[in-house]
């Protein structure tokens, strides 16, 4: 490639076969834009990141994060492959990780005595087992594959680390966890008021 008595790159326009008419490009746009094309060049052969990366977009959970800061959150996320019937968490084993589901179902249930109750069934885009940022308490429920099912593992002690490296997406994504216990809370509480008004004759 060219270059001019001050350093200067000089590219030929499109369509010439001379040096006349050559534009001037200082050499710092044209590292910057070299750097540009050869990070774009990588994206595009590494397809299963963007892949998951525009996944996480479409969750909720992580709706507030930029895509720089989903790529910050993809890097600690802990892919994994549960076959059919296999569980994932038991009721009352510590909780170590928030997981999503990236395709299959998943069966939330409570075993008590020899009576299983399913309490949802969740699919592509779901998340599960939250709480298990903010603490190891026991788990509540079982969580168990009902046909072959891909996570993402967002594990608490990551998330911990992630303060201490980008304090600022770990606040972002802990904002968005108590919004969302938040929600849940006032929905359970809503059902527990209507249930106390079936079960109570006069009471309004």
């Amino acid at each position: 490639m060219p270059v001019d008595r001050e350093g200067e790159f000089l590219i030929e326009p499109t369509g010439r076969s001379c040096f006349n008419g050559l534009i001037p490009m200082s050499a710092r746009k044209f590292a910057a834009d070299k750097l540009l094309w050869e990070t774009l060049g990588r994206w595009k052969r590494s397809s299963p990141e963007l892949d998951r990366i525009q996944f996480l977009k479409t969750v909720p959970f992580f709706d507030q994060l930029s895509n720089r800061q989903l790529k910050t959150v993809s890097d600690i996320m802990f892919k994994r492959t549960y076959d059919i019937d296999e569980s994932i968490f038991e009721e009352g084993q510590p909780g170590a990780a928030l997981f999503l589901i990236l395709d299959g179902k998943v069966a939330i249930e409570i075993r008590r005595e020899s009576r299983t109750t399913r309490l949802a069934v969740l699919e592509r885009g779901a998340f599960f087992g939250e709480m298990a940022l903010l603490d190891d308490s026991p788990r509540s429920a079982n969580a168990r594959a009902l046909e072959r099912t891909r996570t993402l593992a967002l594990y608490r002690n990551d998330l911990n680390g992630l303060m201490h490296r980008h304090a600022r997406t770990a606040c972002q994504i802990y904002r968005s966890l108590a919004a969302m216990i938040g929600d849940r809370l006032r929905s359970t509480n809503e059902l527990v008021q209507m249930k106390i008004s079936t079960d109570t004759p006069g009471l309004e």
